[in-house]
């Protein structure tokens, strides 16, 4: 029995005037989480979030999701104390 090949899905996207099919990675947040542990220090997630947290939008719905990466970049740090306590720190 012959495997089918499963296509990734794309979206029409325009290029330079031109108009092309680009594809949508895969939702992968872990990988977004480890590369923010790897790459950021702790007091700039926590000079991040102290800067997301008092945004907002005219759109609801982006409003939504910059809260909720806030929220998990604070969990990186260990909760809104640790947050607090860096952003002090830094004079936030």
């Amino acid at each position: 029995m012959k495997r089918q090949r499963r296509r990734p899905e794309t979206y029409e996207a325009e290029v330079k005037g031109k108009k092309v099919r680009v594809t949508v990675p895969e939702n992968d947040e872990s990988g977004l989480f480890d590369a923010i542990r790897e790459h950021v220090s702790p007091h700039a997630v926590a000079a991040i979030v102290s800067y997301l947290q008092p945004v907002s939008t005219r759109n609801p719905a982006v409003n939504k999701e910059v809260e909720w990466f806030s929220e998990q970049l604070v969990e990186l740090l260990g909760g809104y104390e640790q947050q607090n306590r860096l952003a002090e720190e830094l004079g936030l």
